[in-house]
């Protein structure tokens, strides 16, 4: 593919990028980083697709394509497909043992969860760059089951028509230890947890765990939050990870924003795929569609979007990263779309470099911490998508320099970066960066 022009400091910062891409192809997936996460992860993939067409198109769609091996045969695609590796993985097939349950589309081992539906729009994006012949073939190759995953989260994950997905796990979510999610998980804590919280905190469980080896424990989930969400697993293997079961264990049940504003803009993507091929949607799953973009308006209040508790009907009135993707959605009405603009562009959300994942006046806010601070590249892409489709050209294209200056500025493809000092934090070699910075070097205006 054509390289852009760009200037000498950017140029070099685009190959480091290919670099990385390259290292982490494993042939017909790329792993999100070469020792934290050494597997397949889905909306990884769908990001790292993105930025992989700039490179080879086809490589892009084989990407996107392979997470069908994953596919089980209820339609739900995992989270996680595990590749065949020997490399350690604090949450691998052991803990899961999913084959005690299903099978997948290609043999492949695979977590029990999902996460959020981004493959209609990354396979969109890979489509721009084929012919029309090849984007229809691939469509047609990729159809059938993504069609069957979408009815899936809602024949699943809506079992009271309510027009919103719920989720079982903070995993599934991509965020994973937001204070909404803690707020609602950490009553699940194991007996052992809470005991050694009371006596000396988290230190006593750092031994236990090996997720934390590559980067520093206080850049990741803390210990008592992460057994907790193994906690977690262990209730949804025990239901079979089957939602009529999960749903009467004591799992968090939870409409995530996020994850719902993702999947309605999905749904249009999935109705553009299938209007090219000449497929139609069925009925029912339009139906669901149309009640996806009512219901989400439920979760909002005095203008901010909250996830809310399955169970209760209870707003979970935290704000984070989260409530801004609705933007990424266009169901915002648009009386209330600069006012969200306002919120994004503060200085809660924007120190120097930003979207922060919290609010800095949240004091759940570590700027290094996860999601509870740290700017990631991909909710940046996601939200100067939407600014750009409500026509606030301004706000996006400074949303996306300011993407690619933090990245500048570390000089690395980290997993996340300080909104406070732009530092890089979490794994380095992070793929989805990488691809997302070929994407925004390729798009900018």
């Amino acid at each position: 593919m054509p390289v852009p022009s760009l200037p000498a400091e950017l140029a070099a910062l685009r190959e480091t990028a290919v670099s990385v891409l390259r290292g982490n192809d494993l042939g017909d997936i790329t792993r999100p980083s070469p020792t934290l996460y050494p597997h397949q992860w889905l909306w990884d993939s769908c990001f790292i697709a993105i930025g992989l067409r700039h490179l080879d198109p086809q490589r892009a769609a084989a990407e996107i394509l392979s997470l069908l091996r994953g596919q089980w045969p209820s339609g739900m695609i995992p989270h996680v497909i595990f590749a065949e590796t020997t490399d350690f993985y604090h949450a691998g097939p052991q803990r899961w043992r999913c084959d005690r349950v299903t099978t997948t589309a290609g043999g492949a081992q695979s977590t029990g969860v999902t996460q959020p539906p981004m493959i209609a729009e990354a396979a969109v994006r890979v489509g721009e760059m084929m012919t029309d012949s090849a984007r229809a073939a691939f469509y047609r190759q990729l159809y059938p089951g993504l069609l069957r995953f979408h009815q899936w989260l809602y024949t699943e994950r809506d079992p009271d028509d309510d027009g919103l997905v719920s989720l079982v796990h903070s995993w599934e979510s991509g965020m994973d230890n937001t204070p909404t999610w803690m707020e609602i998980t950490r009553p699940a804590a194991p007996l052992a947890v809470r005991a050694l919280r009371r006596i000396n905190g988290d230190d006593a469980l750092d031994a236990l765990r090996r997720d934390s080896k590559e980067v520093p424990p206080d850049e990741r989930l803390t210990s008592g939050d992460l057994f907790t969400l193994y906690r977690i697993v262990r209730e949804l293997r025990g239901a079979h990870y089957d939602f009529r079961e999960i749903r009467r264990t004591i799992v968090p049940l939870v409409q995530d924003v996020a994850f719902n504003a993702i999947l309605i803009r999905a749904n249009e993507h999935l109705t553009a795929i299938a209007a090219e091929i000449g497929e139609v949607i069925p009925a029912g799953l339009r139906r669901s569609m149309r009640r996806s973009r009512e219901a989400i308006g439920q979760l909002v209040v005095d203008g901010v979007y909250y996830s809310r508790d399955f169970r209760t009907r209870t707003l979970l009135r935290h704000e984070t990263i989260a409530g801004l993707l609705p933007l990424y959605a266009g169901v915002v009405p648009e009386d209330r779309v600069d006012g969200m603009v306002k919120t994004l562009t503060s200085p809660r959300y924007c120190a120097r470099f930003g979207v922060a994942s919290v609010p800095l006046d949240d004091p759940a806010f570590l700027p290094r911490c996860y999601w509870q601070g740290p700017v990631w590249v991909n909710m940046n892409w996601l939200i100067a998508d939407g600014l750009e489709r409500y026509g606030r050209l301004d706000a996006a294209d400074d949303l996306r320099r300011n993407t690619v200056d933090v990245i500048a500025a570390s000089g690395a493809m980290y997993e996340y970066y300080s909104p406070l000092d732009g530092s890089g934090a979490g794994s380095n070699r992070f793929s989805w960066t990488a691809a997302l910075l070929l994407d925004l070097l390729a798009t900018a205006r």
